[in-house]
């Protein structure tokens, strides 16, 4: 399967701007060799193994492998005894010199399963001759870049420890109301080292848990400050900051504007003025 954009140029510069896209099956002992491109090709290995050779060095592609090839390297590819699946896209424009940088892709780096979901959409978005089609194609490779570059452990966490952090995400989620509610009472409820808690929460949800707990407490006040007219100072107590000037520095800090400023700005036609 081949896919190319339907214009030679993109109708608009973006900073991601897909050239093509596809999915190759090598067959056993196969060799894939093509001349140097001016553009940038990302491939997602799907199954099998294979090798490629990039910068006169050679690397084994397992499964859940992204690697790419940079503009003027010549490709080549070759099929291992059980043949080779992959999935890839090039990207040409403004930007595409810089995303493997931007994006910190190594020449051969564990990503994961291939996310063969989100290349079907852009297969479909790459047939939609509209301005729109190209936007969506771009959003879709975004999504794809940033799970290739999605770190990753070199084993999946266990069954206890995937466990403890989803026990410490309810109770985060239950009770970050509460302002007695800390990282530090966490971890003794769970029986947990503080940094045992920070490593498995973080591998499992990419923030760290008093990262998580500070952005449920500030997506609610911003909820209450623009859909509710209750005082700021309640306001703060429901989201479990009961002080004032602590709570009001840190809506300051994250929006740039004091609670009132940001209620002025962003208010939403009030119901029941007492409600949460």
């Amino acid at each position: 399967m081949l896919r190319y954009r339907l214009n030679s140029t993109p109708t608009r510069s973006l900073p991601l701007n897909v050239r093509s896209a596809g999915y190759y099956r090598l067959a056993p002992g196969q060799k894939e060799n093509r001349d140097p491109g001016g553009f940038l090709q990302v491939f997602w290995s799907v199954a099998g193994k294979g090798q490629y050779t990039a910068v006169q060095t050679a690397h084994v592609i397992k499964p859940g492998t992204v690697f790419y090839y940079a503009d003027d390297e010549p490709h080549r590819l070759e099929a291992g005894p059980e043949g080779w699946d992959y999935r890839w896209l090039t990207f040409d424009g403004r930007c595409h010199k810089s995303i493997t940088r931007e994006y910190a892709l190594g020449r051969a780096q564990t990503a994961g399963p291939c996310p063969s979901a989100l290349f079907e959409e852009l297969d479909i978005a790459l047939r939609d001759p509209t301005a729109d089609g190209e936007l969506i194609v771009s959003a879709l490779a975004y999504k794809i870049l940033l799970l290739a570059s999605a770190p990753q452990t070199s084993s999946p966490p266990d069954s206890h420890d995937a466990d403890s952090a989803a026990a410490a995400k309810d109770w985060l989620d239950a009770h970050f109301t509460d302002a007695r509610l800390n990282i530090t009472g966490l971890t003794a409820r769970l029986h947990l080292h503080r940094a045992s808690l920070h490593r498995l929460f973080t591998r499992r949800y990419g923030v760290a848990p008093v990262q998580y707990l500070g952005r449920l407490r500030m997506r609610l006040a911003l909820e209450l400050l623009s859909e509710t007219q209750l005082p700021v100072a309640d306001v703060a107590v429901r989201c479990g900051l009961p002080d004032h000037s602590h709570f009001s520095k840190l809506i300051s800090r994250h929006t740039g504007f004091s609670p009132r400023v940001y209620r002025q700005k962003h208010a939403r036609t009030h119901g029941d003025s007492t409600s949460a």
